[in-house]
């Protein structure tokens, strides 16, 4: 066809052109799927069913965290409950504190434990699940979807999706570790999937007070429960260590002692000088770990004169932590804090009062919250002040003796067996609501 006017036909072509891609466009909002301010609207509450308390519960668990065996007490124990099927999906293998982690089945479970691989091990925010996750969401049908990961990270992205396309009828709840209350700095897609789970969560479970208000300024306006790290007390507790003391040259002296990272916001380098002021007192320091900063504190205690009177280990299996814990008659956490990082728990302060070992730590974070009256609490980067509340445990018998049980009475507020039920519980309120 011969058309007289040809600019026509090309005018014709292009609008066509404008109105697909317009359409497209604006299929999510009119901004783009990507943008921060795009909404999209989570199915209403009312249509969620409600399930009866003598239901079987269906509950479907994803965290990088639970790769180790010790770390899913909580879990084997919630799954007990005759009440409850509970699968727990975590990287088959994953890379940290210099080392690289295998998962670790547990045959004494009544839990389903599913390792699959992942992409960007190590990247608590940006690894994601190369695949294996479909089926749990598919065919499981979880009534609840739990995700220990922070709000912004791809695999909450990931998560939401899945449940969105397969499950949109389950609940949601997700646990956060925020710290510093600052934005992320790597772009908007990270504040645009955190709006995404923000919307789409039921329930939060915020590492402590603080992490719970950090997360309402960012925008949460859901409900939310605190719930700190637990400690394994059929692990950690008070064992007989003197021929490991004696192979470690740790006899007759009054042990200090760190588990934990060699780096700078670890701030072992302060515990290493308030040592050093200990004049006239028969002391060894143990440091259990390793880190970048390894080199540089072996020089600073050549340099203060006392490099004999330190014991360096390499990070251990967390099995064999509580032995070198029962080592030390004080552990220290001399934490500081950084415009990026602040200690949000210091889970080794809970293991060490678990075995009966009295505990020294910095005001960084929630250091002074986990210790509350069950050990001594001194300045950030203060040596002078950490080397006084060491002399004090040294001399003070009575002192170190009551901290000891203070600790010991506290950390039963810490135990997996009464996080488990609090969990459990809410589990069930939220089902039920």
């Amino acid at each position: 066809m011969i058309h007289r006017y040809p600019w026509m036909k090309k005018r014709k072509k292009v609008s066509s052109l404008h109105r697909m891609r317009k359409r497209k466009r604006t299929s999510f909002s009119s901004r783009g799927p990507l943008h921060p301010l795009h909404r999209r609207r989570s199915p209403p509450n009312r249509l969620k069913r409600r399930i009866p308390r003598h239901k079987l519960v269906r509950v479907l668990v994803l965290s990088h965290s639970y790769i180790m065996r010790p770390y899913r007490r909580k879990f084997a124990l919630i799954a007990e409950k005759p009440d409850v099927t509970l699968r727990v999906i975590t990287p088959a293998r994953w890379y940290e504190s210099f080392q690289e982690i295998v998962f670790e089945p547990d045959a004494n479970t009544r839990c389903e434990e599913f390792p699959c691989p992942i992409r960007f091990s190590g990247y608590g925010s940006r690894f994601y699940y190369r695949h294996g996750l479909k089926p749990h969401f598919r065919d499981f049908q979880p009534d609840i979807v739990h995700l220990e990961e922070e709000a912004w990270s791809l695999n909450a992205l990931q998560t939401v999706r899945l449940k969105r396309k397969f499950c949109p009828n389950s609940r949601f709840i997700f646990r956060t570790s925020l710290s510093i209350p600052t934005k992320q700095r790597f772009g908007v897609l990270p504040v645009w999937i955190e709006r995404r789970v923000f919307r789409e969560t039921e329930l939060a479970f915020p590492l402590s007070e603080n992490a719970g208000e950090i997360l309402i300024q960012r925008g949460y306006t859901g409900r939310q429960v605190p719930f700190p790290n637990g400690v394994d007390t059929r692990l950690f507790h008070q064992i007989d260590v003197t021929e490991l003391r004696d192979s470690l040259g740790l006899a007759d002296c009054f042990v200090v002692g760190y588990v934990g990272r060699l780096l700078h916001m670890k701030g072992v380098d302060t515990l290493i000088d308030a040592v050093a002021r200990l004049q006239g007192t028969p002391y060894k320091l143990l440091i259990v770990g390793q880190g970048d900063d390894e080199p540089m504190l072996r020089q600073t205690a050549e340099t203060l004169g006392i490099a004999d009177r330190i014991v360096w280990m390499d990070a251990v299996p967390p099995e064999e932590v509580p032995a070198y814990i029962n080592c030390m008659d004080a552990l220290v956490l001399p934490s500081r804090t950084t415009p990026t990082w602040v200690e949000f728990f210091g889970r080794v302060l809970i293991e060490a009062m678990a075995c009966g070992v009295p505990v020294i730590g910095s005001d960084s974070g929630e250091i002074p919250h986990v210790i509350a009256d069950a050990g001594l609490v001194f300045l950030e980067e203060d040596a002078a002040a950490l080397a006084a509340c060491i002399h004090q445990l040294v001399h003070d018998d009575a002192r170190r003796a009551q901290l000891i049980q203070r600790g010991l009475t506290r950390v039963e507020n810490f135990t997996w067996e009464t996080i488990a039920e609090r969990t459990y519980q809410e589990y069930r309120r939220l089902l039920e609501g």
